[in-house]
């Protein structure tokens, strides 16, 4: 079963951001609260639990807690870098708001 598609540049934009950061490279991916908008996906570096789903994409495990796979299913994870707007797009299987992929997520801290 595989949680998570990665493309190769969010792969490696990732990888960079956490070593620069001297940060292992575990990646969480979770709900986030926006604020004043729907719910969105979002990463943040952590370390797996014990229930956690586990994926290792060469030097990067990724991770999701099963009831946060159950509500979205697979993540897909890509990057944007032009005008305006950069950052991660990340979009599931089963969208957890109609504005899905319109918007850019960093890795939080």
């Amino acid at each position: 079963m595989s949680i998570v598609k990665l493309d190769p540049p969010a792969y490696q934009a990732i990888l960079s951001e956490l070593l620069e950061r001297k940060l292992r490279p575990f990646i969480r991916i979770e709900i986030c609260s926006t604020g004043c908008c729907d719910a969105s996906l979002g990463l943040r570096p952590d370390a797996a639990d014990d229930t956690d789903l586990v994926e290792e994409v060469d030097n990067l495990t990724l991770f999701i807690s099963p009831k946060v796979y159950a509500m979205v299913g697979e993540v897909s994870i890509s990057c944007a870098d032009e005008a305006g707007r950069s950052g991660f797009i990340l979009t599931s299987q089963r969208p957890l708001n109609e504005w899905q992929g319109f918007a850019v997520c960093n890795i939080k801290t």
